[in-house]
């Protein structure tokens, strides 16, 4: 606190923070579940029971994704099992800090989806051995976190690597992505469930929170996104994304057709 001038009554000074409010500013009231504001709460778009799977998802996650405003994980936390979606948040994964995470890499049903020379399409993976089903590594963060937390844990290289060969157009329009193939954490997710636990639903259940998401932020404010390759290319995909979904669900006119 400041000094008081010689001539200053200190019953002035204090006098002069009665109009200071006691309170402080009332907090927006916030969803339980999904941690939003009521007023953009998304729990109508999630499912109404955690989505029963086999497959469990372990998600590496970079340490400034967590403070990001938009990540996507909470989508998968309100819609999978806790036991079946474990997220570890680092840069370097040390053996004596994460023994489980080591240990894991053991397995031979450990998957790491993430791209290279190497990696196989996961479209072609068989059925796991009876009794047992796969984990599957996720590195969540920006392209470049993700390759730091690649390159710094050597040990991951241990895993069966897996990519996705899809022809989806990513709809987290909100944020910049690199190329017309690059998905969010999500919507990798939600396509190798589909495929791992071979259906088709569980992709349109993961990423139907993640659309919504992205309809309010821009309905507030928020600007599309275009990736950095070609946008008409990219508007072209997506139109045909949009029109196979709409066939899916019934809604082509017969013109459309």
């Amino acid at each position: 606190m400041a000094d008081l001038d010689d001539g200053e009554d200190g019953n002035d000074f204090f006098r002069s923070f009665a109009d200071v409010p006691l309170n402080p500013p009332e907090k927006r009231d916030m969803c339980s579940r999904c941690k939003r504001p009521l007023a953009v709460c998304l729990c109508a778009h999630f499912p109404s029971h955690f989505l029963q799977i086999s497959t469990t998802i372990h998600v590496l996650q970079h340490p400034r994704e967590e403070s990001r405003l938009l990540t996507t994980v909470p989508l998968l936390e309100a819609c999978l099992p806790p036991d079946k979606i474990v997220i570890r948040r680092g840069r370097r994964f040390h053996k004596n800090d994460w023994p489980d995470l080591h240990e894991l890499l053991n397995k031979p049903t450990t998957l790491l989806l993430y791209p290279g020379p190497t990696a196989e399409n996961i479209k072609t993976l068989g059925e796991p051995p009876l009794g047992e089903n796969y984990d599957i590594i996720v590195l969540d963060g920006t392209w470049r976190q993700a390759k730091d937390i690649f390159h710094n844990n050597p040990f991951l290289c241990q895993a069966r690597q897996v990519q996705l060969e899809h022809d989806h157009i990513s709809e987290y329009v909100i944020r910049t992505q690199p190329n017309s193939k690059s998905l969010c954490t999500v919507e990798a997710i939600a396509l190798s469930l589909s495929i791992l636990e071979k259906n088709e639903e569980i992709a349109e259940i993961l990423i139907r929170p993640l659309r919504a998401l992205c309809k309010i932020q821009l309905e507030h404010g928020a600007v599309v996104h275009f990736n950095k390759e070609n946008e008409d290319e990219i508007m072209l995909r997506a139109k045909r994304q949009e029109r196979s979904h709409r066939k899916k669900m019934g809604g082509l006119s017969e013109k459309e057709r």
